[in-house]
């Protein structure tokens, strides 16, 4: 009740409006969000956010991968030793890096 009352302060409700929300929330058979709220597919919150992070660790490393590994064989259809790879490589992180500041945006946004 007191977390909740500190949250309905910040948005300028006062107690006796958020008890009414409350009871009405009660009444409607819905309950407050908590940290535990399934979402949409049943999965508990907590899996859908790992499984995200997951997710991206996952496109880090093959972002990285195919960079390397398209820098390395366009070395050997053009005969320039480590110098496509080094540019594909670095390609392969700069996008990892920008892809994973995006993705890791949206799952702070809630998107």
């Amino acid at each position: 009740m007191i977390a909740c009352t500190i949250g309905h302060l910040e948005q300028g409700i006062t107690l006796s409006d958020a008890s009414e929300s409350l009871d009405q929330n009660s009444e409607n058979g819905s309950s407050p969000s908590s940290s535990t709220e399934r979402v949409s597919s049943g999965w508990p919150a907590t899996v859908v956010l790992l499984g995200r992070v997951g997710g991206i660790g996952w496109f880090v490393g093959i972002t990285i991968a195919l960079g390397a590994y398209g820098g390395y064989w366009l070395d050997r259809q053009f005969d320039t030793a480590p110098v496509l790879t080094i540019i594909g490589l670095a390609l392969g992180v700069l996008t990892a890096f920008v892809g994973m500041f995006r993705l890791l945006s949206a799952i702070r946004s809630g998107r």
